[in-house]
This record gives C-alpha cells, structure tokens and sequence, in this order.
C-alpha cells in the first residue's frame, strides 16, 4: 500500500474543540478574518506625513460611525432594544475625546503611523487591564479591540475591505475574537456560522450573536494552522465542536440535523421523572426573552433564573423603568408556568463608574449582590418596581443574590412592599406581592440557613460561587491547581448542600439549585442522592440534563451519597463514584 500523499494528509478531516457560544449547526466554505492588532508591523512617519496621517484617522472614524448607526438601524429586528444599546457602547468608545487624544498624541508626538499608533494604545490598556482582571474589563476590552479592528478596516483602501454579501453567502467565517463588528459582517453578507480562536461566553459580541441566532463556537484555539480559505468546515453550536474538511459522512449528518432543526428546532422535552417515577422538576435560566422562548419551545415553561445585569450594564447603570418593565414583560409572557428574576449581582468588574466608583482588589468579596443593591437603594427600588409592572398582578419570584444575613433579605422586602403600594396608587394592577427568596451562597448564609429559610418564600443555590467560597478557590486563578479544586464536587460542599437541603424540607420551603457545574460528570447524580428535586440551566443544557436525571434510581444516587459524605478528600469522593457517573 503506498503511504498518503501530501494533498491527501491536507485533506484530512480534523475536529477541534471550542465553547458553544450560540446553538446550531452549519456546514459551509471557511472565510478567514484574521488579521489582527498583533499582525501590524511598527512604522514610524516622516514629519511631512504627519497631517495626512491624522486626516486618515479623521476619515476612519467617520466611516467607522456611519458604519455602527448604519448597522445599528439596519439590523434592529435581530435585537431587543437593550441588545442594540450595546451599538451605543461601541460609539460611546469611538467618540472617547480621551482615546481619541491619545490616539493623535502617539501620532504627532511619537511619529506612529495610524495601525502602529492603534496597536501600541490598545497594548497599554491591556496592560492597565491586567492588574485588575474580571469579566467586565475583558469586555470592555475586547469592546476596545474591536473599535479598532473597525477602523483599521476602514483606514484601508476601499478594494481591500472584504468579499461582497454575494460571495460569502452561506459561509462560514473565520475570526481571532468574536466581537460585534465581526457578529454585523456576518449579517450583512449572509454568513451562515462563525468561529473564534478566542472569546468569552459573556462578551458583547457573543451576547448577540446568540440573539441574532448565528450558529458559533469559540475558544478554538490553533485553528488558523490548518485551515485555508475556502475549506469546508462544520460548525457544531451546540456540542462546541469544529470539524474542518468534514467527510461526505459528517457533512450528510450535519445537513439531516440542520433539517431536523428547521422542522423541529428544538427537543420536546416531556415531564420530568426520576427512574422510579419521582417526580422531578427542570427549569430555565436565561437572559433573554428570546432565550425564555425557546426553554417554553421544549415544554419547559418555567424560568427559575432570570438575570437581570445585562439591561444595567448597557444603561451604564442607569436602566430605564419603562424599558425593564416591557423587557420583563416579554420573559413573563413567554414563561407560562412562572418566572423567577434574580436582582442583578453586579461587582466591581463590571465597569460601572455609577455602581462602583472605586476598584476593589478582590471583587468577589466585595460590593456585589445585594450588597450594591443596599448602596444603591434607587436602582433596587426601580428593578422592583419593574418587576411588579411588568407582573401586572401575576405571582412572581424575585431572588437575592449573595445574601449574607436577614437584613438583606428585610431590606429587599421592605423596598417591594414600598414599590408595591407605590404603584397600588399609580393604578397599577399589583395584586400578587413579589415573592422574595434567598441566594445561598455565602459561607454565613449557610450557619444562618435556618433563619434566613423562616423569612423566604423560596430558596436558590447558586452552586458555583458557594463552592468558590467555601474552598477559597477562584475560579480565576492563573493556576490550574486552583481552579481544580472547584472542577470536581467536592465532599465539604456535598455535606453542605445536604444540610440546606434538610433544613428546606423541614421548613416546606422551595429550593432549587442552578450553575454550570450541573454538567459536570456525577453533579446532578449527587445533588438526587442529597434530595435535591429542582434544578435550574441554561436552556443549551436542558435536554442533557433532563436525559441524565431521567434514568437516576434515587435510591441509588442516596446510597453513594450516604458514602461520599464520609470521605475527606476529592479523590476519595470521585474514586467512590459509580463508573458510568464519572463518565457521563
């Protein structure tokens, strides 16, 4: 047999593994958009140059703005109105007159071309950024980056700005980071799936490419090396998966999924019983009525987690009553069976001035939740009053994030009872009160469970930070020998949540449990051993979890429980495990 020739290895089907950042799948040519900021060569300018250089930047930025309010109109149906205030973040940096001054100053004082004088800005803020990393200034990062991308786009002769609608149609493109100028180019020329080397679950741009209903993943790391433009490639948005050169095979499959996703786009999801026929109850969490939409889609009508950042966040702070009202209007109205809105949980990585007007060292462990929320009565009272008009009369759960103590939850309660009458005298139909339940999860708030379960209507345990906080391991930390101890259950968390889980069921009050860690192999195995009936996910996950939990015995899940609480280690508990739950 002769060995396979270099073409035939070049035509190999490789498969990489990224994040899905937005559900579907797509199969079509690769169109690559990888030049970034690191791709720009140093060039310095002659003194002669320095005007023409400086009007280059002026008609950049010109077209550049045209380009976001162009894109901002002419793509509204995709978005809610909340989703296109983040066009109004994008031309808030671009008209900056500090970044734009800093702009001019590398070109005038230290003779930077325009590319080079945009790579070196954007470095130093990445830098800057570095000292205090979170969630927030990633973005507004990566908000920077990609107003630069812009205007390097446009800085460009006009014949090398990119193929016509006509010709990438249907294709696939290609990027280093998923940013919002990215997500428009793709809506504006038809492209039918995108992947990003790079990127975060919650940045500006994948938000909306989620809206916009774009199938993509992110965080394929190294995929510039293998592919060239034109390959096929396969776009998985809901397994996370990139198959580049699919085979006939894999291509046929993807076309039957695609067409299964036209006729039935998603999984019809039945009521929700444990192998023995317990009953067992899966809800949503989303962040958008769009999302609410398709959890309602699967047969689950019931939200358990609403988050309510993202509207602050693009207000700057300073979200509007009518607009949240109507926003959360529509989550309501899709969500037949209930919904709960968790107030927003806001630290100081945010990037809210309004909100946090000082930087914290450790934002985790500082002004957030309802912590901010007690700084800053005004905004609480506006989100519940929101919520009541948008319940017009409706029974609706309000949750309190990173509740400490009971004066937390006196302090929310007394602000509904406030809007609540407020509103009575404005007409407004309030006959249902808010009901108002607690977060777990704070270390106090679990020595405190017992009293902080008497002044809740419903209980929520938000499994991630509890188990970020009762390890002291962040889940950001650089090393990988930290963040592993929050990437496994745990047995001091297992004990925990058995305990919260007692003292609900004694005081008959409601408790459900939602985070990301719910995937991860033997996590929904052990919360059934430990009584939990109730959980919460995001929608992408819904119909994994709901087949994993349909095939649990729960006795069996309460007998490995009975034995993992007694180990001492995270080893011991996962070696005790059954072998088909480490594997699932």
């Amino acid at each position: 047999m002769e060995p396979p020739s270099t073409a035939d290895l070049e035509r190999t089907s490789l498969e990489f593994e990224g994040q899905g950042a937005s559900p579907g799948v797509v199969c079509g040519p690769a169109f690559l958009s990888l030049s970034g900021l690191d791709r720009i060569e140093e060039r310095r300018l002659r003194d002669d140059e320095v005007e023409a250089e400086l009007a280059r930047v002026d008609s950049a930025a010109r077209a550049a703005r045209v380009s976001l309010v162009h894109q901002r109109d002419q793509l509204a149906e995709h978005f809610t109105d909340e989703q296109r205030r983040i066009f109004d973040v994008h031309l808030t940096i671009l008209e900056d007159p500090v970044l734009e001054a800093d702009l001019r100053g590398r070109i005038v004082h230290q003779k930077m071309s325009f590319e080079t004088a945009l790579k070196d800005m954007i470095e130093v803020y990445e830098r800057l950024f570095e000292v205090v990393e979170s969630d927030a200034l990633r973005n507004k990062l990566a908000d920077m980056r990609d107003i630069a991308l812009r205007l390097l786009h446009f800085a460009q002769p006009r014949e090398r700005r990119g193929g016509t609608a006509e010709d990438m149609r249907g294709g696939v493109l290609v990027v280093r980071e998923l940013s919002l100028s990215d997500l428009t180019s793709a809506l504006d020329r038809g492209i039918a799936g995108l992947i990003a080397e790079e990127g975060s679950l919650i940045s500006h741009g994948t938000i909306l490419t989620r809206a916009a209903g774009i199938p993509a993943v992110i965080g394929v790391g190294g995929i510039h090396e293998s592919i060239q433009e034109g390959d096929p490639v396969l776009v998985d948005g809901d397994g996370g998966l990139v198959v580049l050169r699919p085979s006939e095979g894999q291509v046929r499959a993807a076309g039957a999924a695609a067409g299964a996703a036209t006729s039935a786009p998603l999984p019809a999801l039945e009521p929700l019983r444990l192998a023995d026929g317990t009953p067992m109850t899966l809800r949503a969490a989303v962040a958008s009525p769009r999302e609410a939409r398709q959890a309602a889609a699967m047969g689950v009508g019931a939200i358990g987690l609403y988050r309510t950042e993202l509207p602050v966040i693009q207000r700057a702070g300073s979200p509007r009553e009518d607009s949240l009202a109507v926003l959360y209007g529509q989550v309501l109205n899709a969500a037949e069976d209930g919904v709960v809105f968790r107030l927003p949980d806001l630290d100081s990585t945010s990037g809210l001035d309004a909100v946090h007007p000082v930087a914290e060292t450790n934002p985790a462990l500082g002004l957030r939740g309802v912590r901010a929320l007690a700084d800053h009565p005004e905004l609480l009272h506006l989100e519940l009053r929101a919520i009541l008009r948008a319940a017009e009369g409706r029974s609706v759960g309000v949750a309190v994030p990173f509740v400490g103590d009971l004066e937390d939850l006196r302090l929310v309660r007394a602000s509904a009872e406030r809007a609540r009458e407020e509103l009575r005298l404005e007409g407004c139909d309030v006959g249902a009160p808010l009901r108002i339940g607690a977060v777990f999860e704070t270390p106090s708030s679990l020595l405190l469970a017992r009293e902080i379960l008497a002044h809740s209507d419903f209980a929520l345990v938000g499994l991630d930070v509890l188990a970020q906080m009762l390890l002291a391991a962040d889940v950001r930390s650089a090393y990988q020998s930290v963040r592993a101890r929050i990437q496994r259950p745990h047995p001091s968390v297992l004990r925990a949540l058995g305990k919260l889980v007692r003292l609900a069921d004694g005081q008959d009050v409601p408790l459900a449990v939602y985070g990301e860690c719910l995937v991860w192999p033997g996590a929904v195995e052990l919360l059934v051993g430990c009584g939990v009936r109730d959980v919460v996910a995001r929608t992408a996950v819904l119909p994994e979890l709901h087949a994993r939990l349909a095939e649990l015995d729960p006795d069996l899940c309460e007998r490995v429980v009975e034995q993992a609480v007694r180990t001492t280690t995270m080893r011991e508990l996962d070696e005790g495990l059954p072998a088909s739950w480490r594997a699932s």
